[in-house]
C-alpha cells in the first residue's frame, strides 16, 4: 500500500526549527504516522504544503469556474497541479493540520479549496473512493478540533473519498490518541 501524508504546518521537529516550539504537535503526528506506516511495510511520502508554492483559488472564468471544471487542472502555475496529479499514485491519504481559530490552517484551506474545484465534478477522478484519515491538531486550549474535522467531513463529501478515520489531537490528548492513530494506519476496514 502507498500512503500520501499531507501536512499543513510550518513547524518542524528538529533543532534547526525557527519556531520556539521545537516539538510541534502537527509534525509529531506526521512522525508517528510515518513510523507506524513503515512498521506495517507501507510505502509513504510526506509533503508539507507550507513548503510549497500554492496560491489561493482565483475563482476565475465564467461564474467562478475556470478551466478546472472542464479540464480538472488549475490555471495557476504553481505546485498545486503537480501534487494533485501525484495524488493519483497513492492508495490512501492522511491529512494533518493544525487548528487555528477553530479551523484548519490557512495553507490547508487554500489547498483543499483548489482540490475541490478540480476534483469534485471530475467523472474520471483518481481520488474517488480512496481512504482518508484526517487529523486536527490543536495546541493552546485544544478547542476547534471538532469544527476542523467537520470541514474534513465536507471535503470527504465533495471528493467522494472514504473517511477511514478522523482524529482530534491536543497537547493534552496526544499520548492517548497515539494508539488510535496507530490503529488507523493499518488501513484495515
Amino acid at each position: 500500500m502507498k500512503v500520501l501524508i499531507l501536512s499543513f504546518s510550518s513547524n518542524i521537529v528538529n533543532e534547526d526549527s525557527f519556531i520556539p516550539n521545537k516539538i510541534g504537535l502537527t509534525f509529531s503526528c506526521v512522525k508517528l504516522c510515518q513510523d507506524t506506516l513503515h512498521s506495517f511495510g507501507y510505502e509513504n511520502v510526506h509533503i508539507c504544503i507550507n513548503r510549497k508554492d500554492i496560491r489561493k483559488c482565483m475563482a476565475c472564468g465564467k461564474r467562478g469556474w475556470g478551466k478546472c471544471l472542464d479540464t480538472n487542472k488549475c490555471v495557476l502555475n504553481d505546485d498545486f497541479n503537480d501534487i494533485y496529479e501525484e495524488m493519483s499514485n497513492y492508495d490512501a491519504y492522511i491529512f494533518i493540520t493544525p487548528v487555528y481559530f477553530y479551523e484548519m490552517s490557512e495553507s490547508a484551506k487554500t489547498f483543499f479549496d483548489r482540490l475541490k474545484r478540480c476534483d469534485s465534478f471530475n467523472e474520471n477522478s483518481k481520488l474517488r473512493g480512496k481512504r482518508i484519515v484526517c487529523i486536527a491538531c490543536a495546541g493552546g486550549s485544544g478547542s476547534g478540533t471538532e469544527e476542523t474535522l467537520q470541514a474534513f467531513d465536507r471535503l470527504n463529501y465533495f471528493l467522494k473519498t472514504n473517511m477511514h478515520g478522523r482524529i482530534p489531537v491536543t497537547k493534552n490528548t496526544f499520548e492517548k490518541q497515539k494508539r488510535e492513530i496507530e490503529k488507523l494506519m493499518s488501513f484495515e476496514k
